[in-house]
């Protein structure tokens, strides 16, 4: 039996006008077109899957109970993204701040390990090592260098929404990038 045509997804700022006037199920289609996406980001940026759910649920409440404050609803999928990339962030602060002097223990024997690993010559990685040397290279650059990689690199988002997301620049963004690939070099010579 075949079915009729596929309907074009309708625009976000046609859901958004619906969930505005009481449509409670144009804003699950919202939640559906961008919460892969969402938890992606939040994963990416805070390492850990609980953590990415939990922000998740909140960026959607917020952006639910904010919804009509967004001037430019076609752009809703940026906006959301910042929501979810600033509470990541703020999640990812106040994680560190509780578990500073244990994470910084940790790190420092990690480094070493990795550092005497490094220097042994002809050292040969499998793939799972370098990707997990290159989470750990990932989770230690600065901020905005780690958000504006994320997005750009490996969510693969347009340079113009990752400024949007940042609130800075397109070319703070591709500033950022650059020094973040640049550290990653640096960080990995040994390994590649």
């Amino acid at each position: 039996m075949a079915e009729g045509p596929s309907r074009a997804p309708r625009p976000d700022a046609e859901l958004i006008a619906e969930v505005i006037a009481g449509d409670r199920a144009a804003f699950d289609e919202l939640v559906e077109r961008y919460q892969r996406r969402a938890f992606s980001v939040s994963t990416r940026l805070l390492g850990d899957a609980h953590d990415a759910l939990e922000v998740c649920q909140e960026a959607f409440v917020r952006a639910f109970s904010k919804l009509d404050t967004l001037e430019a609803r076609e752009r809703f999928g940026p906006w959301l993204m910042r929501i979810v990339a600033n509470l990541s962030l703020n999640r990812r602060r106040d994680r560190a701040a509780a578990a500073r002097v244990g994470r910084a223990d940790a790190n420092v024997g990690e480094l070493e390990a990795n550092g005497a690993r490094a220097r042994a010559p002809h050292a040969a990685l499998d793939d799972k090592e370098l990707l997990e040397e290159l989470s750990r290279a990932i989770d230690r650059l600065p901020t905005m260098q780690r958000m504006a990689l994320t997005l750009f690199a490996i969510e693969r988002m347009p340079q113009k929404d990752v400024a949007e997301i940042m609130g800075c620049s397109v070319e703070a963004v591709k500033w950022h990038v650059f020094q973040a690939r640049k550290r990653l070099r640096e960080r990995l010579a040994d390994y590649l």
